[in-house]
């Protein structure tokens, strides 16, 4: 009786011990401060109204209006998004005051306050956020010039100003922010002329000026070698077509003052989609090759004073979608490859053949043509040829009933799968493929419990999970229809805040700014550069050969070390055909990808066509993640490590899908295509880029055995595949076995749905020994959970990219929390509140 008493005064004590440990996983006094500064200084908005329900801001989940990102106790982004609701700021609401305030956020690198009805001017306290790196604050009602403070914002890459009431000119200064990548300041009231100073933003990806009262020349702007969205749309900027870099994406110049003809190198713009010159006054013939742009699929010239002759065998290019030839000084008839009506085509105001729409007169637009002066252009700068270079990282009587269990889930899962409708076959063809199903099915699943019982470590993890397999097995054959049970709910943690999937990513701006910084340019290499590099391409220097072409190691003059994946060309073509796919190769330069250096042909003599594209890569010895997961030999990486590895993973995946125009979808990954330099930083050595219709599947750093199965299911979804070949790599980094079957695959998923389920002991019992004693329960839970969601059959349950890498950053963050809260003790597995 005597210890209660005793218990009930240490209660405190505990009390007290747990909200110090609770502390120490929240953000820092001062940023919490912060925050509740700038909620009362915003007048309590709804936005914020999260910050009033919890004092751990850190862990509130994300809404489309409020988001916050930390990193170690620190705020590092801040998004919040309002109803424009102008009423709610107090009337002694000061920008000064609350840019002075955020300012004290000295870790904070993305601010985004949006539609929050802000006034006043950009005040000069914007110089105090130091690290920011993207700045979002449009549709608001800030007023007057742009401040100079913001110049000392050196690592700026994204500023977004749109939807304000900023006047003046946009400042000279602007081009010594080095490395910013998006300027968007479209919807407000500048005036004067672009700053020539622009031509210096070499980093520069996005330009959107739109709906300002800029006016005169455009700059020259052709040496942006990565610019990609150009918009100047409602201005007067002209009268000449401006001096433009070649790689534009999209180029929007619709109703300005452009009075002059345009340019014949536009035919060059291969990579170009959106294409918008109406309402200007541009003169001179129509260039019909702009509807055979390589990339086009939008066009409109509407409203101009183009002349010249339309033909019925024009050619178009088949994804065109949208052509607006209206209100010009055309003759001849429409182009018989815009009739389908999958495409909108619009072409009355001029003087054509066809009748579907109105036309003027043939004499009108003679007439018309005749009134109209064309003053040809004097060239202000010697023009250059210049390569353009994109710089830029899974007892015996208790065993068999585990077996017994697995063996019947498998079953179900095959019988599930024979429902789903498939071509017919003879009865013969049925026979053979039943017995030959269930004889790989019974291998696979011997093989995969056999490596599993020999790490259960006692009776009572054997038990747990046989229970918990024999339930999963009982739910399905009651309802051998219902869709597989769901795994726990994992929310997307990233933020659903619309701000423009170019111009405000924070993620995608930042992995892109850091492709290839440590790497030469790329460049094009002379075959003669080769052959010294390889000892004339000597048998000394071979590593592999593949289905396209053989792969050499060779060593430059200047002692780098590099791979050559040479290809033999089946079709004839000059070189030229192929330099749209050589320049997307220069843009694959990322940390975790063996990032391209650069090309080389080797030509007929007689005719100058291509007989062999060499592509030169970074060199990476061929140690890949495999060998350091589950290899039967060498020393494996530990669980920390492994979190690490995966998410590099998924950043070169993730800048493969965006980081690049067009992106690059179902890469087929495999965990043999991913390989470890000496610091353990991982890249990818094999991806999907076509150079021609035969030669499909041509960057690979080495050839690997791979998964083996019906891999061809998957020719869809494109992002979602590339999501599935991740569950893969996860699967087996959590158990630390090669998955070389590629039915194993579902057999091994469903284990590790069973395991979530189960108690802490039973689900480790399935972990790779080599790391099942390291792992924290949350980071572990964290990886089975996405793993099961990307190996789902249904696409549309697979997670995206930055779901994978969120919770994959979340399992390496808790598990350095628990590294640091064991370093002191032995490891005693504790039940998490999951399992109570």
């Amino acid at each position: 009786m005597a210890q209660k008493p005793v218990l009930l005064s240490l209660l405190p004590l505990l009390i007290l011990f747990l909200a110090t440990i609770q502390l120490s996983e929240q953000l820092e006094f001062s940023q919490s401060q912060t925050l509740l500064k700038v909620q009362q200084l915003l007048g309590y908005p709804s936005a914020l109204s999260a910050l009033s329900s919890t004092s751990d801001f850190c862990n509130i989940e994300p809404t489309p209006y409020l988001t916050i990102v930390c990193y170690e106790d620190s705020l590092t982004q801040l998004h919040v998004v309002g109803n424009n609701d102008f009423a709610t700021l107090p009337p002694n609401f000061s920008s000064d005051t609350l840019f002075a305030t955020i300012g004290t956020l000295s870790s904070l690198k993305v601010l985004s306050l949006v539609s929050l009805g802000l006034w006043g001017p950009l005040p000069e306290s914007i110089a105090h956020l130091s690290s920011l790196e993207i700045l979002n604050i449009s549709s608001n009602y800030f007023n007057g010039a742009i401040p100079s403070q913001l110049s000392l914002l050196r690592n700026l890459q994204s500023v977004v100003l749109d939807d304000n009431n900023i006047n003046g000119e946009i400042p000279n200064w602007v081009g010594s922010l080095q490395g910013l990548a998006v300027l968007s300041m479209k919807k407000n009231w500048l005036s004067g002329s672009l700053p020539t100073s622009l031509y210096a933003l070499q980093t520069l990806r996005v330009l959107d000026l739109s709906s300002n009262q800029l006016s005169g020349e455009v700059p020259h702007l052709k040496n942006l070698a990565n610019l990609q969205v150009l918009n100047l749309e409602n201005n007067t900027f002209g009268p000449h077509f401006p001096s433009l870099p070649t790689k534009l994406v999209s180029l929007v110049l619709r109703n300005n003052s452009f009075r002059l003809s345009v340019p014949s190198g536009l035919n060059s713009f291969y990579l170009l989609q959106r294409l918008d010159l109406s309402l200007n006054g541009f003169v001179g013939p129509f260039p019909p090759s702009l509807l055979s742009l390589p990339s086009i699929n939008y066009l409109d010239i509407s409203s101009n004073k183009f002349t010249g002759m339309l033909f019925s065998n024009t050619s178009c290019n088949d994804d065109l979608r949208f052509v607006n030839l209206s209100s010009n000084l055309l003759k001849g008839e429409i182009p018989s490859c815009l009739e389908p009506k999958t495409r909108v085509v619009l072409y009355d105001g001029n003087c054509l053949s066809n009748k579907n729409q109105d036309q003027h007169p043939l004499h009108f637009c003679s007439n018309e043509a005749l009134a109209v002066k064309i003053i040809p252009r004097q060239p202000k700068h010697k023009r250059t040829t210049g390569k353009a270079v994109i710089v830029s990282s899974m007892g015996s009587v208790v065993g068999v009933v585990l077996i017994l269990g697995v063996v019947i889930l498998v079953v179900s899962r095959v019988h599930k799968k024979q429902v789903v409708k498939i071509p017919s076959k003879s009865p013969s063809e049925n026979v053979t493929s039943q017995l030959h199903n269930e004889d790989e099915v019974k291998t696979t699943t011997r093989s995969i419990m056999e490596h599993i019982i020999k790490r259960v470590p006692d009776k009572r993890a054997v038990e747990t999970l046989t229970r918990s397999i024999k339930e999963h097995v009982m739910s399905r054959v009651k309802n051998k229809r219902a869709v597989r049970a769901s795994t726990r709910s994992i929310i997307e943690h990233v933020s659903s805040v619309n701000t423009a999937k170019l111009l405000t990513d924070a993620r995608y701006i930042s992995e892109t700014m850091k492709m290839g910084a440590s790497l030469p340019p790329y460049r094009t290499f002379a075959l003669d550069e080769l052959k010294e590099a390889t000892n004339n391409f000597d048998s000394s220097c071979f590593i592999s050969e593949g289905p396209h072409g053989q792969i050499y190691k060779g060593v430059l003059s200047d002692g780098m070390h590099i791979s050559i994946r040479g290809l033999k060309m089946r079709k004839r073509h000059s070189p030229q055909t192929y330099m749209h796919h050589v320049e997307m190769i220069s843009k694959l330069r990322h940390s975790h990808l063996v990032s391209a250096l650069g090309h080389a042909f080797e030509c007929n003599q007689d005719d100058s066509c291509v007989n062999s594209v060499f592509l030169i890569f970074e060199f990476v010895p061929n140690r890949s993640l495999r060998s350091c997961v589950s290899g039967s030999s060498g020393e494996k990486i530990s669980w920390t490590q492994r979190i690490a590895a995966t998410i590099g993973v998924v950043k070169g995946i993730q800048f493969l899908h965006t980081g690049i125009v067009p992106g690059l979808y179902s890469n087929n990954l495999k965990i043999t295509d991913i390989v470890l330099d000496n610091n353990h930083n991982v890249k990818i050595s094999s991806y999907n880029l076509p150079l021609s219709s035969e030669n499909k599947r041509m960057i690979s750093n080495g050839t690997y055995p791979g998964l083996k199965g019906n891999v061809q299911a998957r020719i869809k979804g494109e992002d979602k595949n590339d999501v599935y070949d991740i569950g893969v790599i996860l699967l087996e980094i959590i158990l630390g076995r090669p998955i070389m079957f590629h039915n194993e695959v579902g057999t091994l998923k469903d284990l590790l749905h069973v395991s979530i389920k189960t108690d802490d002991i039973a689900r480790r019992s399935i972990v790779d020994p080599a790391v099942h004693k390291e792992c924290s329960d949350e980071s572990l839970m964290t990886m089975m959970e996405i793993c099961v969601r990307c190996l789902s059959d249904d696409l549309t349950e697979r997670p995206s990219v930055e779901d994978i890498l969120w919770n994959l950053q979340f399992a390496a963050q808790v598990q350095n929390s628990w590294k640091r809260d064991s370093s002191d003790h032995s490891y005693s597995p504790a039940p998490s509140s999951r399992d109570t």
